[in-house]
């Protein structure tokens, strides 16, 4: 999958370099152009399949752009009103039956929500402790981080569940 993005951009640039102006549209058609020339040639090859992840991959970005949002909103109003409503906890996260690059893109994307943390990974590797600021109910908690889970196998790595 990441030889065959790599083409797309570099035949992104190629198309970008040959029609002289270095816009947004060009590089969008240019991509475009990447992307079907790709599939093409994976398909030829019978190796298809990269139009599907790429579509999963901007799937789950709409989905993690809103879930970035909503935290963010979160956060501000946790700074901008009085009082203290944070209910900080560590939770303990099964991730097992995750391969290494599926737990660091589940731990990374956790981190990169405001108000949560990816804080240690067990020594085995089947559980992630993950600091939450809001995490009141455990329930909810592990209920929202099952659901980001879910997002990112189906869309991005393509699990079936």
């Amino acid at each position: 999958m990441i030889n065959k993005f790599l083409l797309n951009l570099f035949l992104m640039v190629v198309y970008v370099a040959l029609s002289g102006e270095v816009t947004f549209l060009s590089m969008l058609a240019g991509f475009i152009i990447g992307l079907l020339i790709v599939t093409l040639l994976g398909q030829a090859t019978g190796r298809g399949g990269y139009l599907r992840r790429v579509w999963g991959a901007l799937r789950f970005g709409i989905y993690f752009i809103y879930i970035l949002v909503k935290a963010n909103l979160g956060v501000a109003k946790e700074i901008l009103t009085p009082g203290f409503s944070m209910s900080p906890r560590i939770i303990r996260y099964s991730v097992a039956g995750l391969s290494d690059v599926e737990t660091t893109t589940l731990a990374n994307a956790i981190t990169l929500t405001p108000g949560t943390l990816s804080a240690d990974i067990s020594d085995d590797g089947d559980k992630l402790y993950i600091h939450c600021l809001y995490a009141e109910n455990r329930d909810d908690a592990l209920a929202e981080l099952d659901e980001l889970k879910a997002w990112l196998l189906r869309e991005v790595f393509e699990h079936e569940l």
